[in-house]
């Protein structure tokens, strides 16, 4: 089976989805000019991708020849789409070179369908299979086209007006214009022009035949997919900053508002006949009536009729019971405006004893409560759980995914202590925490690089993040947090994790078949030296003396050779083991040794000579053993695979070091060709891969591997010869994944 059409149809099938999504953003909003332009780019590469399929699997001449007169098609739409894009996206380019390189493409496209077989050939005079590393596909031979020259020139001409567009665009850009014309037409330039001088090649029997473009054209799209999807990225993040910044500033004015209007305090004395007897200048400001209107029962008449009979109610019972009170109720202002006020009284007493009456002050707190209420609408839309806790730890707020979350009903949680969601093994210090926090209030994340969990109604657990944020309250300083439930994130972490493992494994298991050859040597060596041991045991015995000594001295080279034999089994079982990372303490020079013992055979069959320059006295770092064998494995195999055929020594060089930052660096020296500049960063892709029958993962395993142990793999050209790969690990103690345990839920 051919592996090229299904490459085909996935670069087909990432075009339309790129174009699909592009779509959808330009539908939402019809002025981005540059997503509709990269949605007909998209799709007109998918069909070249269609018809190039077509063409590998043509069985006849004039089925070749049709499907690639066709391809011009969608190969006029790229160019056109590509010029008036990058017009759109960076905003320059010279309109006459634009013209120029649309009226060349149609000129070519006229052709195209006019004379001969197509552009690219008068004549095709036969068709042949070509084995290649995706199988067979079928390639032309035939008469070129005079005319094709054309579509090279469109092609040059493109080229030549991104490159002007692009310089036009970094010369009066600032970062992130550069950024864009960098990518965007250091991609299409490049691309274009491989194509571009690929073609020509073919064309003039340098190379052979096919000529193929979608992928080029693929990575191109991927590129102006990518900066347009970041400048999305950068609008929205920029969209929720401006929010940000609006709700900081309304909560300022609401806060100043309140503060304004609470200021004139209402004083009011009552006597013991619950009649009053004093306002002051203050409460008469805000009424706007005269104290003789206001004394007795005449404030009465200035409470809104709905609250009347509750007011009084509340004032006549704290009056029999002597107590204090506290009540909201409106109160009509001077303009006619009823405004809600906080109206607290308690009783005034002489020093005997002697009841007198009441005294009590109000004001104003209709800001106030609308501004509870926007808060508490805002919370309660906030997609996170939200609590709210006063001074004291009580619960005065919470929203419908602080429900959701801990399991409670509202009613349960409102003035309880914030301890009740706290887990049981730590809840006897939360109220330490507490008063710490209030000690030195700030606007943070809680517990950083450690597990959080909250306890649920029914006593489990549920892992969560905590921010935690001081609010200022007339009732003093509150704290609100905002809870995460992780759960589905932990699950999705643990899911990876074991995929990246699985991905390991198996790379293990293919590398070590590579090696399987020495490996059996490795094993037949001390076998065959038990075997004839013991065959000469058997002879010696089976005299009728046998010399006991000399019988000792053979058990003691069978016991050796089975030592021998049980070390390679058993780092074999080490490294095809399929289990979950443990990381331990590690001395890496071991590590290193393990690996060379593993292959000395191969090496020694290869012709290779390895030199080890390992420091004494390094840290220990935390690892996985076998994980960071795999990396050494593979490093020192894919240096073997750089010297063959490569002049001069076969020489590895193996170097442990400390980094100037305290960790240890390793580093696997080749004397090989050297990998291309370009290649130095892909090559730790998926699916790059420098060698001819490579998959392209070994590498991408390896920094997923140093990844998770919290290093850095990259690779270096050595200035006379052959290249590098250096790994660096932190030392024990100095990594990021520090997990003391659960901690508390709010500060």
């Amino acid at each position: 089976m051919s592996w090229i059409p299904v490459v085909w149809s996935m670069i087909a099938a990432a075009c339309l989805t790129l174009a699909f999504i592009h779509l959808s953003i330009w539908a939402r909003e019809r002025t981005r000019l540059a997503h509709l332009l990269f949605v007909i780019l998209a799709l007109a590469v998918a069909g070249m991708a269609a018809l190039e399929i077509l063409m590998m699997r043509s069985e006849s001449i004039e089925e070749f020849g049709r499907a690639q007169r066709w391809l011009h098609v969608p190969a006029f739409v790229v160019v056109v789409s590509t010029v008036w894009f990058v017009r759109a996206f960076l905003g320059a380019g010279r309109l006459w070179l634009a013209y120029t390189v649309c009226a060349l493409r149609l000129l070519s496209l006229i052709v195209n369908f006019s004379g001969g077989v197509n552009l690219n050939y008068r004549e095709i005079t036969g068709l042949r299979q070509i084995e290649s590393w995706g199988g067979s596909i079928t390639a032309s031979d035939g008469i070129f086209n005079p005319w094709t020259r054309l579509g090279q020139l469109s092609l040059l001409l493109l080229a030549a007006y991104v490159v002007d567009a692009s310089l036009a665009a970094w010369r009066r850009g600032g970062r992130d214009t550069r950024r864009r014309a960098a990518t965007v037409g250091g991609s299409i330039v490049f691309f274009v022009l491989g194509t571009g001088i690929h073609y020509g090649l073919v064309l003039e029997a340098v190379v052979p035949p096919p000529y193929l473009i979608a992928p080029a054209f693929l990575v191109m799209v991927v590129a102006m997919g990518y900066e347009l999807s970041s400048d999305v990225f950068r609008a929205d993040r920029l969209e929720g900053q401006l929010r940000i910044s609006d709700a900081h500033l309304l909560e300022s004015e609401q806060r100043f508002g309140a503060l304004a209007d609470a200021a004139p305090v209402m004083i009011w004395m009552a006597g013991t006949d619950k009649l009053c007897t004093f306002f002051n200048k203050g409460w008469l400001a805000f009424t706007g009536r005269t104290a003789d209107q206001e004394l007795g029962s005449g404030w009465t008449e200035g409470v809104h009729p709905v609250d009347l009979d509750r007011c009084l109610r509340i004032y006549s019972n704290a009056f029999n019971a002597r107590r204090d009170f506290t009540m909201e109720y409106r109160l009509r202002r001077h303009d006619g405006e009823y405004r809600w006020v906080l109206d607290s009284g308690a009783p005034r007493v002489e020093t005997d004893g002697t009841f007198l009456g009441y005294i009590g002050s109000a004001f104003d707190v209709t800001d106030l409560k609308r501004g509870e209420e926007r808060m508490r609408l805002a919370v309660e839309a906030a997609p996170s759980a939200m609590i709210m806790v006063n001074r004291d730890g009580h619960i005065i707020l919470l929203n419908a995914q602080a429900e959701t979350v801990f399991g409670y009903a509202r009613e349960e949680l409102l003035g309880r202590s914030i301890e009740v969601l706290i887990p049981e093994s730590i809840r006897a210090g939360h109220p330490g925490h507490r008063y710490d926090y209030h000690l030195a209030p700030s606007a943070r994340a809680m517990g950083a690089g450690r597990e959080l969990h909250g306890r649920r109604k029914d006593g489990s657990e549920v892992p969560v993040e905590v921010g935690l944020n001081p609010i200022d309250t007339p009732e003093g300083m509150c704290v609100l947090a905002s809870i995460i439930d992780i759960t589905a994130r932990l699950r999705i972490e643990a899911e990876t994790a074991l995929q990246r493992n699985e991905l390991a494994h198996l790379s293990r298991v293919a590398m070590l078949g590579e090696l399987s050859g020495s490996l059996a040597h490795e094993l037949n060596q001390p076998l065959a030296a038990i075997l004839s041991n013991a065959q000469a045991a058997q002879r010696i015995l089976g005299r009728d003396a046998g010399n006991i000594d000399e019988i000792l001295e053979i058990l003691k080279d069978i016991v050796e050779d089975d030592r021998r034999a049980g070390e390679v089994i058993k780092r074999l079982r080490a490294l095809f083991r399929k289990e979950e990372s443990r990381y331990r303490p590690l001395e890496v020079n071991d590590v290193v040794l393990d690996v060379l013992k593993l292959l000395r055979s191969d090496l020694l069959n290869r012709d290779v000579a390895v030199r080890t320059e390992l420091a004494a006295g390094l840290p220990q770092v935390e690892g996985d053993p076998v994980q960071l064998q795999q990396v050494l494995l593979n490093l020192i195999m894919n240096g073997c695979d750089a010297m063959d055929g490569a002049p001069g020594e076969r020489r590895l060089t193996l170097r442990t070091a400390p980094s100037p930052r305290g960790e240890v660096e390793v580093s696997v020296a080749d004397r090989g060709r050297g990998i291309p500049r370009a290649d130095l960063q892909r090559i730790f892709d998926p699916f790059v891969s420098t060698k001819t029958e490579g998959m392209g993962l070994g590498l991408a395993v390896c920094r997923t591997i140093v990844t998770a142990h919290a290093g850095r793999l990259w690779a270096a050209n050595n200035a006379d010869r052959g290249a590098s790969f250096y790994f660096i690990l932190p030392a024990k103690g100095e990594g990021p994944d520090e997990r003391p345990g659960a901690d508390r839920l709010s500060g």
